[in-house]
């Protein structure tokens, strides 16, 4: 996985680097902020997770750069809810742009003691339902929709 610094502009996804802001890229290189998070956030973040709306799907998964001989569980299950890590990022909107993580965020969170900054917190917690039309207009009002696959009907939000 790449690291990005917390809140700079992403550009794991070429073309949206523009409306994209990076969060919980992290890697055993640099420093993070470490403490703790809200219960309310966490549950928010996986309720997000879960099964999130992505513009663009890469395979494989990243192992944590934390976990010293693991590379981290598969998932992170927390209140009956299970979210893969590793392999799947989220799209969060903002107020000007929309934050991106790896679901590996959770891990982080949960085993790492990492703490995103308030602002992605405050997105979270104010994001509408992942993929509901609220949810959708919000991130292409922000500049993202789903890429085209070819011979694809109309172009989703």
């Amino acid at each position: 996985m790449s690291y990005f610094q917390d809140l700079s502009p992403c550009s794991y996804f070429g073309r949206w680097e523009e409306s994209l802001l990076a969060v919980g890229w992290l890697d055993s290189e640099h420093a993070f902020t470490k403490g703790a998070v809200g219960e309310d956030f966490f549950a928010g973040l996986i309720r997000l997770c879960m099964q999130p709306w992505q513009p663009a799907v890469f395979a494989g998964r990243h192992p944590c750069p934390f976990c010293r001989f693991t590379g981290g569980h598969g998932g992170v299950t927390y209140q009956g809810m299970t979210v893969s890590i590793g392999a799947e990022n989220v799209f969060v909107p903002g107020l000007e742009r929309v934050f991106v993580a790896p679901t590996m965020i959770a891990h982080y969170i949960d085993a790492h003691e990492y703490v995103p900054p308030q602002v992605f917190q405050e997105a979270v917690l104010r994001c509408p339902e992942m993929r509901s039309m609220a949810y959708l207009k919000a991130v292409k009002a922000l500049g993202l929709k789903r890429e085209r696959a070819i011979d694809a009907g109309p172009e989703s939000p």
